[in-house]
């Protein structure tokens, strides 16, 4: 990452003044200090990244709150999945459990894959549930949504072009 001087002062100062702000709103919403911590850094790493003008930016409160809320529900998605996956998980025999490698190989794709479907139309990602999870045919997908099997398969189409993109930005 490139910064220039300027670039480096303004955020520098902007860390020190807002970072115990940040924490605390963290901690307020959150009762956990080690992720309030965690949190609150991901901001200033977001910030950092961002495409924004720092000269353009008159209220650094204000537009570190904006990165903070998005953080924090990111966060909310990301328990929500884990929650979800663990109750998935509950279900199997023990000895299908996955390794703690693989298990966290897991739990990211599914944050991954969850993302990527909240991109697409509803309905495309609904159709990709059913055929991936319920395991469906196109058939039956369409008879339950009452679409086209055409639509369904234009459905999966962008869904699965939507998953492909996770390994290219990788």
């Amino acid at each position: 990452m490139n910064i220039d001087v300027d670039k480096q002062l303004w955020f520098s100062q902007i860390y020190q003044t807002h970072q115990s702000n940040l924490l605390a709103w963290f901690k307020h919403k959150l009762q956990q200090h080690h992720q309030s911590e965690d949190l609150s850094q991901e901001v200033f790493y977001r910030a950092l990244k961002s495409d924004y003008h720092f000269q353009l930016i008159k209220e650094p409160r204000a537009w570190l709150m904006g990165i903070a809320k998005h953080v924090i529900i990111d966060h909310w998605r990301r328990q929500h999945i884990e929650r979800l996956y663990l109750e998935a998980l509950a279900q199997l025999p023990e000895q299908f459990y996955p390794s703690v490698e693989h298990e966290l190989c897991i739990r990211e794709t599914l944050y991954q894959v969850h993302l990527v479907l909240e991109k697409i139309p509803q309905r495309a990602a609904r159709v990709f549930l059913l055929s991936q999870l319920d395991g469906l045919s196109y058939k039956e997908i369409a008879a339950q949504l009452t679409i086209s099997e055409a639509t369904v398969k234009r459905d999966m189409k962008q869904a699965f072009l939507a998953c492909i993109s996770l390994y290219n930005e990788a």
